[in-house]
């Protein structure tokens, strides 16, 4: 194996994870946007030594960075090769397994370096943040240890999975949870003992503290021996479960086939026709919601993430208040905003992408059923996702965090939901509309989403105002009155039927800007 075919395979790698937007967004622009939201929030604050506390930003994004381009994005991607049968196409060539694995390795290395090379230029140039170059030998150490661990256990979750569906929920569920309870997403808070000792036993803890510990102006080396050893042992766990369950062939495909006797009849496994009773709405629902169950990720994001969120922040942070809220209260509102928007904005625009890329919506056009009644069943079945994740955070909140919901505002809330679920629908057909790739897709309604969230206040933790600046932009679009609206439907101490006919106002105009771009763009939708 000559060093010029093992960069080939490398190369093909890096160009595969660069033309794969989901992956480029969640590994290089969602920690920037992130560090840039929270040192916008932090601002010019500094620590009692005059560090500025951007300096601390940057290693917890830096780390999750890292995690996804070789946590996820090795997990995934050899799922992914297995089951289409590459891996075991590879075998049949004269290049050797541990070649194809170092290739894919060696791409998250150069992903997880850019992601990190991002992260601190940006913080050099916007937020006064400087490498502490005595400890540069510790960071490198740190990266390199972090990266061999990370990929080390995305090999071992995509050899325990069957299908590249699986291992995607599950890697980026895992990811995002974990980040919660590993001081990336959440640095210095006190965690409940069982959150703070699961985060202490798992290695994204130990690699963002070592992380954190390069960053540190503070004297010293930099290296951080327990947190490295913690590391080195999850590297040697994740290796050895990869070679024991890893496998090149597509899972159920080493099942022996019956051979046939072409001389005899084939037998008859067709069903009898069946006469559907059904309305053309509620085929269409009934349709897209089999799709939108068979779609982990989004089931994780829409139902399951609000939900954990919702049960996780009032657990760290205890009894705090969000402006004049308890914390749960306000998350329950943020949290409903949150599904809603998802569902409508980034599952359903996907779905119609990916049946728009398969040709399904041109044969679509050959048969009886009105293009319109298609596009009312996504957006039915994201209705029915929004109000089944408001009904499961009304029975989290309700039943273990002494949420209140007051019945009589009860058709308040659903009107609102249905009116967010219309407009941010009708926004994502505008996006699908404008995007010619489907490709691209959840990465810019994702990449538009999340910023949104924070500047919306959906996501806040503390009791602190926003910057002007960014409450004016918020203003701007339509999730932060989203909230509101669904806040004054769920507020106790408010009174009035819950409506609030301003900010509805505003979904509405937001709607009908939707509708007008995805209707002079309806071409391009089928």
């Amino acid at each position: 194996m000559s060093p010029r075919t093992e960069a080939a395979l490398t190369g093909h790698a890096i160009r595969s994870f660069l033309r794969n937007p989901v992956a480029a967004f969640f590994t290089l622009a969602f920690p920037v946007t992130f560090l840039i939201i929270v040192a916008s929030l932090v601002g010019d604050v500094r620590t009692g030594s005059g560090v500025p506390v951007a300096q601390f930003l940057v290693a917890p994004f830096a780390v999750f960075g890292v995690a996804q381009a070789s946590f996820v994005l090795v997990a995934v991607d050899m799922a992914g090769l297995r089951e289409n049968g590459v891996l075991l196409r590879l075998r049949a060539t004269p290049v050797p397994a541990w070649a194809v694995l170092a290739a894919r390795i060696g791409a998250s290395v150069v992903a997880s370096g850019m992601a990190v090379a991002l992260l601190v230029t940006v913080g050099i140039l916007g937020y006064d943040v400087r490498i502490v170059w005595h400890k540069l030998p510790a960071m490198l150490v740190t990266l390199l240890l972090g990266i061999a661990c990370c990929a080390a256990l995305g090999l071992a979750l995509a050899a325990l999975t069957r299908t590249v569906l699986v291992a995607q929920s599950l890697a980026q569920g895992l990811l995002i949870t974990l980040a919660f309870v590993s001081d990336v997403f959440i640095v210095g808070a006190v965690l409940p003992r069982w959150l703070d000792v699961l985060g202490s036993v798992l290695p994204l803890k130990h690699f963002a503290r070592a992380m954190a510990e390069t960053f540190d102006p503070a004297p010293g080396s930099g290296f951080s021996p327990g947190h490295l050893t913690v590391l080195a042992l999850w590297t040697v766990a994740g290796a050895v479960v990869a070679s024991l369950r890893f496998g090149w062939q597509p899972r159920g495909a080493g099942t022996p086939r019956v051979p046939v006797d072409p001389d005899s009849p084939a037998a008859a496994r067709l069903s009898p026709p069946t006469v559907s009773h059904r309305s053309p709405l509620a085929g269409q629902i009934a349709y897209a919601l089999l799709g939108l169950r068979r779609n982990g990720l989004a089931v994780f994001f829409s139902l399951v993430f609000p939900a954990l969120l919702l049960a996780l922040f009032p657990t760290v942070f205890g009894g705090g208040q969000v402006h004049g809220m308890p914390m749960a209260q306000y998350l329950f509102a943020g949290m409903i905003a949150y599904s809603a928007t998802v569902t409508a904005y980034v599952d359903m625009p996907e779905s119609v992408v990916v049946a728009r890329a398969a040709g399904v919506l041109k044969r679509l056009r050959g048969t009886p059923l009105p293009f319109r009644w298609y596009l009312a069943g996504r957006a039915g079945a994201a209705l029915f996702a929004a109000l089944l994740a408001a009904a499961l955070l009304t029975a989290v909140g309700v039943g273990f965090l002494d949420v209140r919901l007051d019945a009589t505002r009860l058709p308040a809330l659903l009107l609102t939901i249905a009116a967010g679920v219309l407009c941010f629908a009708a926004l994502g057909l505008a996006v699908a509309a404008l995007l010619a790739s489907a490709r691209s897709i959840v990465a810019v309604t994702l990449g538009t989403l999340l910023p949104l969230c924070f500047v919306s206040e959906v996501f806040v933790v503390g009791d602190q105002p926003l910057p002007g600046r960014l409450t004016a932009v918020a203003n701007v679009f339509p999730l932060r009155h989203l909230l509101q609206a669904v806040l004054a439907a769920t507020d106790p101490a408010a009174t009035g039927t819950g409506l609030a006919p301003g900010h509805l106002a505003v979904l509405a105009g937001w709607t009908a800007l939707g509708l007008l771009i995805a209707t002079r763009r309806r071409a391009a939708l089928d």
